[in-house]
């Protein structure tokens, strides 16, 4: 072999090694979630963007990056949402309803799996508590109760609800708060699938509702509910009572165009989900606008027709941005957010 074809040889393969470790870099790189915050420097930051989950594989991650894993469906294989809709976490797991079953990451295990394949067909809500989770299945027009293992319990709501858009846990008295948006009201079941009361119909009053979607309840039992078609939150009192209207159609801060989901965080801040605006804002229970978060696009931090939002007991935001397939998550910083 001449000198000259031996440094060739050597240079190709310095330049080949060094593609591949630049690849494999750029490949990590890409894969650590950007630094974004909101309110933007010099404030104080209150909002964090975290992280995205597409698919089983992001189930396991390690030093910033995936973990690539065969689960149950082979080397290389992996389940992707097909239209996300509903979201809830419990006991580091992460719940999110899907056309046909219930995805489950669970992230102490690293497990993944679907559960109701069997028995759900369009599930919408879901409600997790520490032993079973509540799916409503608006194919189906009832509910489905299960057992944290997918082991079904009954079903309930037959006849009493038709197209749930949005299901909340009342864990303190033990109450499963469902809104309707065909029959413009809200149910209150026990666990027990018992038809506890309902309340509200079709306009735009106190109280009234057009088309509501998100429900969350508070430390209090107060039920917050985005009456969509009329471009506001109400809130209720544990027993259905009116309190108070926040927000308007518009343009601005504090006003809505497409609101869908509602959440609270520890500090008892209202998060509201609107798609048209591809953000969620947050706001005090007097109504005054803390902060927005998010923009239209596919992006991080990003969103397409965001569906729902659940914040955990640790302050960590989940988000369901429909159209982009995935789930953003997002931090408060526990430091409250001030006006």
């Amino acid at each position: 072999m001449s000198s000259k074809f031996q440094l060739s040889f050597f240079l190709f393969l310095a330049a080949l090694v060094s593609g591949l470790l630049l690849s494999a870099c750029a490949q990590k790189i890409a894969e650590i979630p950007p630094e974004i915050y909101w309110p933007l420097p010099p404030e104080k930051p209150r909002i964090k963007f975290v992280d995205m989950i597409v698919g089983s594989k992001d189930v396991q991650k390690q030093d910033g990056g995936r973990i690539m894993s065969s689960f149950l469906f082979g080397e290389g294989g992996e389940i992707k949402f097909i239209k996300p809709y509903g979201v809830a976490y419990s006991r580091n797991k992460l719940y999110v309803t899907d056309i046909g079953g219930v995805f489950v990451f669970d992230f102490e295990t690293g497990n993944f799996s679907i559960l109701g394949l069997n028995q759900l067909r369009l599930p919408s809500g879901i409600a997790v508590a520490e032993d079973r989770f509540f799916v409503a299945d608006t194919a189906g027009k009832k509910i489905f109760h299960y057992d944290l293992s997918g082991k079904f319990i009954r079903d309930f709501g037959s006849g009493e609800v038709d197209t749930v858009a949005g299901m909340a846990l009342d864990a303190a008295q033990k109450r499963l708060i469902v809104s309707d948006a065909r029959k413009h009201a809200v149910f209150i079941y026990d666990f027990s699938g018992r038809l506890l009361r309902q309340f509200g119909k079709r306009g735009k009053g106190n109280g009234e509702f057009n088309i509501p979607y998100g429900v969350a309840v508070d430390k209090s039992g107060r039920i917050y509910v985005v009456d969509s078609g009329n471009f506001r939150l109400q809130i209720f009192d544990a027993q259905g009572g009116f309190i108070k209207a926040l927000g308007s159609v518009g343009s601005s801060a504090g006003n809505y165009a497409r609101p869908k989901g509602v959440a609270l965080d520890s500090e008892g801040h209202i998060y509201v989900l609107d798609a048209a605006f591809g953000n969620f804002q947050i706001l005090d229970f007097d109504g005054n606008n803390l902060l927005a978060v998010g923009s239209n696009g596919a992006g991080p931090a990003e969103f397409q027709l965001p569906s729902s939002i659940f914040i955990d007991e640790n302050d960590k935001i989940y988000v369901v941005d429909q159209i982009n397939t995935r789930i953003q998550i997002f931090q408060y910083l526990r430091n409250t957010i001030e006006h």
